[in-house]
């Protein structure tokens, strides 16, 4: 048996609310309209202040921050596997030139290591690597301060080398950040309008299943409310009855909802 679908998501939401706008201003005869006006007036597109603008520009918002955030993600996610490498080459060049007497034994100590570590910094997240960065440049200095003109600058990669993508690395993080923080923001917003969204959408759906109640076949009866946005789900082998046509219209043949299996509450 059909069963009804309430819209219990975002995008069934807003699909729900647009649908029923939608059929509301291609329905000219008021003793059409299966919904009140009190209803129209939260889904009035030409009203900038009606309920449905101001939760379609909260969604849209939403969607304009994570475009922003996504190609930052991104690069950032890029910049940090090269700096981690290049902080990994460092140490690995470091320990390399110890075993070879090229540097004191002493000289992990300027990188935040332990003299005798026999592994590199963890640089598993992104904090850690953000701080075996800075330790480089700052142990560098120090190293050579501390050795004078007979301090032998590591290479492959420098300390140099490490600065420049720790100091693009940092402002990409930060850009990042400020940008999620923004995505945050903006899901705070809609999600402070979506359970009223929610309820509206549920609300008219019963609406306009009131208002077809009396129509003797079931069949014409979800047909007709399916043009205001009320979705039903069918079992398998059952066949969703054609839409009707739509006020002023010469009929049509477009099942009201494809099969999608079953659950739901039943009209």
């Amino acid at each position: 048996m059909p069963t009804r679908r309430l819209p219990n998501s975002m995008p069934a939401v807003i699909r729900t609310l647009k649908t029923k706008r939608d059929t509301w201003k291609n329905t000219p005869n008021a003793a059409d309209r299966a919904i009140s006006p009190d209803h129209w007036a939260k889904l009035d597109d030409t009203n900038p202040n009606s309920f449905l603008n101001r939760f379609l520009k909260e969604a849209s918002d939403v969607d304009l921050a994570q475009a922003a955030q996504a190609p930052l993600t991104t690069e950032l996610a890029q910049v940090a596997a090269r700096v981690t490498m290049f902080v990994s080459h460092f140490h690995q060049v470091l320990d390399l030139g110890i075993a070879r007497g090229a540097f004191q034994g002493g000289a992990r100590s300027y990188y935040g290591r332990d003299i005798s570590a026999g592994s590199i910094p963890d640089l598993t997240t992104y904090d850690a690597v953000a701080e075996a960065a800075e330790n480089i440049v700052t142990g560098e200095a120090a190293r050579q301060t501390a050795e004078g003109p007979a301090s032998v600058p590591m290479a492959l990669p420098s300390a140099a080398e490490v600065a420049t993508l720790s100091t693009q690395f940092r402002t990409l993080r930060a850009q990042s950040r400020q940008a999620q923080t923004t995505t945050d923001r903006e899901r705070e917003e809609v999600g402070a309008l979506y359970a009223e969204a929610q309820a509206l959408a549920v609300d008219i759906c019963d609406t306009v299943e009131f208002f077809y109640r009396k129509d003797p076949d079931a069949a014409s009866r979800r047909a007709k409310a399916a043009r205001w946005g009320v979705v039903y789900i069918y079992d398998q082998g059952e066949t969703p009855e054609p839409a009707p046509a739509p006020a002023g219209g010469t009929g049509g043949t477009t099942p009201a909802n494809p099969p999608t299996g079953g659950g739901g509450t039943p009209p």
